[in-house]
């Protein structure tokens, strides 16, 4: 291929570098990126250690391909290529059907998981209150109907069933993926931008939760809901394919409830304290699930107003956080406890200052494949 205005052609392409050189330096440089839901790289420090080892020209690519002008364009159009070249999953998510993009099948490995469950038998083997566990699957897992043509297979039937038989009768175990499919309409079960399960598929796990307590679920009409528009998940954050339309978030709340919130980061004895469980400030970001207990923390003691005496422990990853006003209609004291940012002491020790009357292990299954803090039970 010829062309006929070489000497254009090549002051376009100069040009070109030129212009992305100048953006580079002139345009302010991001911290946080909201599409990709975290913080961006920061100019690296010039130094010996740095030249002698190579981190320093490592953190220098970083950096140069964060803070690259237009980055969430080019992002979302590499996505969209790699989808309009029969590619099903992008940065481990797949598109579905109807704007659903699901977090791709997990991995085979099972060791992480077979590790973890028998940490946590022997962790419910040696308490002296009851253990429930919920064990919750991924979306592509349930929400089956809206999986693209061709995609891997979802293997969290086998697994859930494989830590079962691990867990055997040391625990409560809580059939969320059998109480899932039974569902006339699953697509209510989980956000279609994020990997979390909806306000909704929270409230059928707490419903599920009492059942197997043999005590009866506040009904669904004695909540207040306010649905919030324009929210993107963490499935939205890493495919790169920006024109997905948003979630709508769902805040369920119960007026006669009242809750007093603390919220401890790391090895911290100074909490946040809230007034109720929502954090509302976060619904003005893109991600608004941290509205439910503010995200990931080490420690979050909830005291209410519940009839309930009672005390609960939760170990926990996210998915316990949209549960937890739930959770708070039966029990009067609630402690949370993340156990990847939690390393004072391990969950026994804990108990042994601060007994309860039940525990309530709450995990995506995806954790419970991949999270090695789990050993930090006992």
């Amino acid at each position: 291929m010829q062309f006929r205005h070489p000497r254009a052609v090549a002051l376009l392409f100069v040009g070109g570098l030129i212009g992305a050189q100048a953006a580079f330096w002139l345009l302010p440089h991001r911290f946080f990126s909201e599409n990709e839901k975290r913080v961006l790289a920061q100019a690296p420090t010039v130094s010996v250690e740095g030249i002698a080892d190579g981190s320093l020209f490592e953190n220098v690519e970083k950096y140069l391909s964060d803070h690259f002008p237009g980055r969430d364009g080019w992002v979302g159009a590499n996505a969209y290529l790699e989808q309009a070249e029969g590619r099903g999953a992008v940065s481990s998510i797949v598109r579905g059907e109807d704007g659903w993009l699901f977090p791709a099948p997990l991995s085979d490995d099972r060791q992480i998981l077979q590790d973890n469950m028998q940490a946590i038998t022997e962790f419910a083997q040696a308490q002296s209150v009851p253990v429930y566990m919920m064990a919750v699957p991924t979306s592509g897992a349930v929400v089956e109907d809206k999986l693209p043509a061709l995609h891997l297979a979802y293997p969290d039937a086998d697994m859930l069933e494989q830590a079962r038989r691990i867990a055997g009768d040391s625990l409560h175990w809580l059939d969320v993926m059998g109480a899932f499919r039974s569902m006339d309409d699953p697509e209510t079960l989980y956000y279609r931008t994020d990997h979390h399960w909806t306000t909704e598929g929270a409230y059928c796990a707490y419903r599920l939760l009492m059942q197997e307590m043999r005590k009866s679920a506040v009904m669904r009409d004695d909540f207040s809901v306010e649905r919030v528009p324009d929210f993107y998940g963490t499935s939205y954050s890493k495919s790169g394919l920006w024109l997905t339309p948003p979630d709508e978030i769902e805040l369920w709340t119960d007026p006669d409830l009242q809750a007093m919130t603390r919220v401890y980061d790391g090895n911290s004895q100074e909490p946040v304290v809230q007034k109720g469980m929502l954090f509302r400030e976060y619904l003005d970001q893109a991600d608004k699930y941290p509205v439910f207990l503010s995200g990931n923390h080490a420690r979050v003691h909830i005291e209410t107003n519940a009839e309930s005496n009672k005390r609960l422990l939760v170990v926990k990853d996210s998915y316990a956080h949209a549960l937890t006003p739930f959770l708070a209609e039966e029990y009067s004291t609630i402690d949370l406890i993340d156990l990847r940012y939690f390393k004072r002491q391990t969950i026994s020790d804990w108990l042994q200052e601060h007994p309860v009357d039940d525990i309530l292990l709450v995990y995506g299954l995806s954790s419970l494949a991949e999270d090695k803090n789990l050993q930090w039970l006992a």
